[in-house]
């Protein structure tokens, strides 16, 4: 071994060093004397990334240079022999029965953990509907509990689930000691995405701590406290608001819990976080390793003496917020950066979205599709083998330690105004994020940021999905009426009493949740959950609606003329531009003359014509075909593709009603042209 590295040291000898200076005026060179700066990424968390950054950008840092895995505070990553993460497959379904048959298949095809989809509200339980003991026993036959982590997103119903689970363990003779998974109890989350503590602000901490309390004694290795992230992303967060605010989220909580006697040695072990993984790589890499790096120093300050408590748990799941309807096998590709990173980064669970997630309830194609992108990624990748495979990387070590320190000022302005709690209920959470998301909007909108398929390069001969229809049944919260602790969960009753309530063989979880909402104690701006491709989508599916409904699509007339190759380009760009919309596109190689063009034009009937030209070329080319065009229809619209500078208002005189370029902001003339086109957009009133 030490000849091979007095090798390995002889030979990088023969290469002599690079200083920071030397590769900056070889890029300078590259630019031909430009300016490098222009090359700095400015993206939406709120910092500048270097076009390259060499070994004297972590001077410094220690923490990311000097640690290894394993080691405190963590940024390299919490394991020392593997980068292994549990495959895990989200399951929902209105039937107890199918969710069981599609649980089994997933496990038997590659799945390593099982998240249940069961929402339970004041009143109502969306997903699988668990109600009773025999319905757990159901949902989990054949499943080995011993073996398998088993997660259930449950909202309210949290302790009754739980309650539910354990019962199940035990008709089965299951050590619960053995059991692994967790319940998502995430108030804070219902603060943001209701408005209101839906069960009340004190019954809703006080279920945590009784769960917890349990735990501890019962349960070491299953998690009571979910604390997500994903509400933020969702709602077009950046990395720094996801990372910030949920760090306030699980700070909320420790200081909430610790109140109730708790130490933070009780609180860690059951606490997970959860982020989205969206389809900037190597931030994602970055906010994952950042994220342990912060929560170790957290943990640390609330007294912790276990370094296992210092190690923060992480499940993640790809983006929701850039998937599509449209094109919608992009998204695999999507899920497939996305769970990359993820992995890099150092997830211990991961659940990658089916590609047809957006728009329906995935199948047992679109779910092997995702499940098999993770095992592709261990099996065939060996990502599982390499622990912090990012590290040493200058790059994503010093995008770590500048994300961390943007959401750490973050985290503590939260802080300074008393807590996530406090921050949603001045607005300032929202207000950040609305902000953020106002500018993802407007690059959208405006082509400066592509969703394929969607805003740019779309498939005309799409027809898009039939119908969008998640397929999530919601179903009353039945009771019996035999066990009287209605609304009891979180409010007084232990853990062991909630049981004890469920195990009767009439009892169902509605005995123990509430019928109804809690009288708000105060009612704040929610957070709103969306697709950056909403607005797109919408658009295109309005002109299926008019398809449908009238048999033919309004067209756009592409008239190319003047130079050949600027008049291709444009029209390509057209085509591009109005295919977004769903316009039916009438395409031309190219006309000999304006004339021509016009003469085409009328006699294709059509409402809409783009002229195609180069920007040099229009001043004398635009006027005279808006005067024969509009000499034989005074209702026609017609646009320039380009932006002729200096040119433009003389354009407008002379009858140009728009002009279309990289510039424009495609959503506001889209909307404008379908509504011409009297196509309707959804909601819109006859």
């Amino acid at each position: 071994m030490k000849d091979r590295i007095k090798l390995t040291e002889n030979l990088f000898e023969e290469f002599p060093e690079v200083t920071a200076a030397e590769w900056k005026a070889e890029i300078v060179k590259d630019l031909n004397g430009g300016d490098i700066e222009k090359l700095d990424w400015k993206p939406y968390e709120g910092f500048t990334v270097s076009p390259f950054y060499t070994e004297g950008d972590l001077n410094g840092i220690g923490y990311l240079t000097e640690q290894t895995p394993g080691e405190f505070p963590y940024a390299r990553g919490n394991e020392t022999k593997s980068n292994d993460w549990k495959i895990n497959e989200h399951i929902t379904s209105g039937s107890i029965k199918e969710a069981n048959r599609l649980a089994l298949n997933s496990l038997g095809m590659g799945a390593e953990s099982l998240t249940f989809l069961c929402e339970a509200g004041p009143g109502s339980i969306s997903g699988i509907p668990i109600q009773s003991a025999r319905d757990m026993t159901l949902l989990l036959k054949d499943i080995p509990l011993e073996d398998v982590p088993v997660h259930f997103r449950c909202g309210l119903g949290a302790s009754g689930i739980l309650s539910l689970l354990i019962l199940e363990a035990g008709r089965r003779g299951i050590d619960k000691k053995k059991l692994s998974g967790s319940v998502d109890a995430d108030p804070l989350k219902s603060l943001a995405t209701w408005g209101s503590f839906p069960a009340g602000e004190r019954r809703a901490f006080e279920e945590i701590g009784s769960m917890i309390s349990y735990l501890n004694v019962n349960m070491p290795s299953y998690g009571a406290l979910n604390v997500s992230g994903h509400h933020f992303h969702d709602s077009g967060a950046s990395a720094t608001q996801e990372l910030a605010f949920t760090l306030a989220s699980g700070v909320e909580y420790m200081d909430r819990l610790t109140k109730m006697d708790l130490t933070a040695d009780r609180i860690a072990p059951h606490m997970r976080f959860s982020f989205s993984i969206g389809s900037s790589y190597f931030m994602e890499i970055a906010k994952l390793r950042a994220a342990r790096l912060l929560w170790a120093y957290v943990v640390e300050e609330y007294g912790a003496r276990n370094e296992s408590s210092k190690k923060i748990r992480i499940d993640t799941r790809t983006s929701s917020w850039n998937k599509t309807v449209f094109d919608p096998y992009v998204n695999m590709l999507r899920g497939t950066v996305e769970a990359m990173a993820a992995a890099i980064g150092g997830s211990e669970s991961l659940n990658v979205l089916p590609f047809d997630s957006s728009y329906k309830r995935s199948d047992v194609f679109s779910l092997r599709m995702a499940r098999n992108t993770q095992l592709i990624l261990k099996h065939e990748s060996y990502l599982d083998r390499v622990i912090d495979p990012s590290g040493g990387s200058y790059y994503i070590e010093r995008l770590t330690d500048s994300l961390a320190d943007s959401a750490w000022e973050l985290f503590k302005a939260v802080e300074g105004m008393g807590g996530l709690a406090e921050a949603l209920k001045t607005g300032f959470v929202q207000d950040e994020i609305q902000k953020t998301r106002n500018e993802r909007d407007s690059d959208i909108a405006s082509g400066r940021a592509i969703l394929l398929g969607t805003n740019q390069y779309p498939n005309p001969d799409e027809k898009g999905p039939k119908r969008i229809d998640m397929g999530v049944s919601e179903k009353p919260l039945r009771r019996s009426g035999e066990k009287e602790m209605r609304g009891n969960a979180g409010s007084g009753a232990t853990m062991e009493e909630l049981i004890s309530c469920m195990a009767g063989k009439k009892s169902l979880l509605g005995d123990i949740l509430p019928d109804k909402p809690a009288k708000p104690e105060f009612v704040i701006a929610l957070l709103r959950p969306y697709r950056g491709a909403e607005p797109f989508e919408e658009l295109r599916l309005a002109a299926l609606k008019y398809r449908k409904e009238n048999g033919v699509t309004p067209a756009v007339f592409l008239l190319p003329v003047g130079n050949p190759s600027m008049r291709n380009a444009r029209a390509a760009f057209a085509a591009n531009f109005f295919g977004c919309a769903g316009f039916r596109i009438s395409d031309n190689t190219g006309f000999d003359s304006a004339r021509d063009g016009v003469k085409a034009a009328l006699k294709s009937g059509t409402k809409i014509v783009v002229i195609c030209s180069s920007d040099r070329e229009y001043p004398e080319l635009a006027p005279g075909i808006c005067g024969m065009l509009r000499d034989k229809d005074p209702d026609i619209r017609i646009l320039i593709a380009g932006n002729p500078g200096e040119h433009i208002e003389a354009l407008k005189a002379s009858g140009i009603d728009d002009f279309i370029h990289a510039r424009s902001n495609a959503l506001r003339i889209l909307r404008k042209y379908q509504e011409l086109s009297g196509i309707r957009q959804q909601g819109e009133e006859d």
